[in-house]
């Protein structure tokens, strides 16, 4: 069975997901597997030209069918990876297309290219095309396999998360319900593969501010893991800090503390009190201290995890970096940019000595990240007041999008802020700026010390009631002030883990 993944969002306000891209080779390798098993001829001459990017022809004089299909899964997987999706989508169409020459419109043989070219579509951001290649891929399988076919599985998943990113709750949640009842038909209640199911369901059922049941299908991960392998205490600790990490995001701070001393514990079982696979957990379990604004316990936290890091063997130069940076961005967060920048200056150096990390301090101090502040909302509606994510599925909203620019100084603090791009105009320009005044950026460093970065683009994407766009007043102008306003919880990142927040890209 193939592992579709669906997508994880960073933090709640993050809102677009992106499907892995090892999962998507998975998927697009399911073509070889199905047409492997059916005999192909070549396509007939005179047949219609392909869409560009044009299939590769066999070799001269060779008419082996097995050469045509080849190509042109060798062409999409090539340029799914490149990220070329439209491409991609074209060439899955010809695929699809010749599938129904060879074998009939509605054959077995159509359905996996036809999910493949539903991925490709889903990518590339084309939605609504995306869900109806996975309902024809659906229905295929259904009638000519039956309701419990495991070939069901991943164009169900994928239809799960082109509803998830249409705001399609429901609907997503429904797709996602009946994948995992197929996979628990087709190998048990314990298996792996769900993993990526129940993490759709999470995020549907999320959508539809069904925090409970949310929680459930994040819970049931750890007793899969315990029950998969209950010898194996890296994966069940693995299993816990993702626990923890999904309630950080939703804010259960609480939860995620406990969440993350298990972890702690099962390691400690195994390993010892020196175990570094404990690291993670503390960062983590800090991490949760600090959002709930328990900032001198985080600083605690983050110190032990800084002290487990020194009492191993050898020194692990990028697990140092990452807890130093952790340590510094709560620092910058609770206004001591003077601390912070020893943190951050000593992880520059952690960073430096080895060519293979120079890498790492690049993705820690390029460019400035944004790791605390006021939470931006998803959806508004007419008036700029936020509605809950269900809200997409009961009306009628379009994307919005606002940018600002600004200098994020040394001390990591926004100045100079101004919007340069607002639609619909004005519509969120003033949370915005209030939201940037109030919050906390990890600053981008040269030559080992805390620099001042001007011309900082800041992005936020949105989605607002159509009813908006007769209602807002003039594009807002590069001249907008900043506005006051208090910062949030922080958010800095986990050891391991992408940072949470958002990027401010120059």
């Amino acid at each position: 069975m193939l592992d579709y993944q669906p997508v994880m969002c960073p933090d709640v306000s993050a809102a677009d997901a992106r499907v892995g891209r090892q999962a998507l080779l998975a998927c697009a390798l399911a073509i070889g597997l199905l047409l492997d098993a059916v005999p192909v001829v070549a396509i007939a001459a005179g047949a219609e030209p392909p869409v560009a990017p044009a299939v590769p022809a066999p070799g001269p004089g060779t008419t082996d069918p097995a050469s045509t299909r080849d190509a042109a899964q060798q062409t999409f997987l090539r340029l799914m990876e490149e990220g070329r999706y439209g491409e991609a989508a074209a060439i899955a169409t010809q695929i699809v297309d010749m599938m129904r020459r060879l074998h009939g419109e509605g054959s077995l043989a159509t359905a996996i290219p036809l999910a493949n070219l539903g991925t490709a579509q889903l990518q590339g951001g084309d939605l609504a095309t995306a869900q109806a290649s996975y309902v024809a891929a659906i229905d295929i399988i259904e009638r000519r396999d039956g309701i419990a076919s495991p070939r069901l599985v991943n164009p169900l998943t994928g239809l799960g998360e082109a509803c998830l990113r249409a705001g399609l709750y429901p609907q997503a949640t429904e797709a996602f319900q009946r994948a995992l009842h197929v996979n628990h038909a087709a190998a048990g209640f314990y298996n792996l593969e769900q993993v990526s199911i129940l993490d759709g369901l999470s995020e549907g059922f999320l959508g539809l501010e069904k925090l409970d049941k949310a929680n459930a299908h994040q819970r049931a991960q750890v007793t899969i893991q315990q029950r998969h392998a209950p010898q194996d205490s890296t994966a069940q600790a693995q299993a816990l800090q993702k626990l923890g990490r999904w309630y950080n995001r939703t804010g259960q701070y609480q939860a995620a503390q406990a969440a993350y001393q298990d972890a702690r514990r099962v390691i400690r079982e195994s390993g010892g009190n020196y175990d570094p696979r404990m690291i993670d957990a503390l960062v983590g379990e800090a991490l949760s201290h600090g959002n709930e604004g328990a900032m001198p316990v985080a600083a605690t936290v983050l110190k032990r995890a800084l002290d487990l890091v020194d009492a191993q063997p050898m020194v692990d130069h990028a697990r140092r970096a990452d807890v130093l940076v952790a340590l510094g961005d709560l620092q910058t967060a609770v206004r001591q940019p003077r601390a912070a920048r020893q943190q951050y200056v000593e992880a520059w150096r952690e960073l430096s000595g080895d060519g293979a990390l120079l890498a790492a301090r690049e993705r820690h101090f390029a460019q400035p990240l944004r790791i605390g502040g006021p939470r931006l909302p998803d959806v508004v509606d007419e008036n700029g007041r936020e509605r809950g994510p269900a809200a997409i599925g009961q009306g009628a909203y379009d994307q919005g999008v606002v940018v600002a620019a600004l200098t994020v100084t040394a001390q990591g603090r926004a100045a100079d802020t101004r919007i340069i791009e607002s639609t619909p105009p004005g519509l969120l320009d003033r949370q915005l700026l209030r939201a940037l005044d109030g919050a906390a950026f990890r600053p981008a460093m040269a030559d080992g010390e805390p620099v001042d970065r001007p011309d900082v683009r800041f992005r936020h994407e949105f989605r607002y009631s159509r009813a908006t766009a007769s209602r807002t007043g003039p594009p807002a102008t590069e001249s907008t002030p900043a506005a006051g306003g208090k910062g949030g919880p922080i958010a800095y990142p986990e050891a391991g883990h992408p940072a949470a927040g958002n990027h401010a890209n120059p």
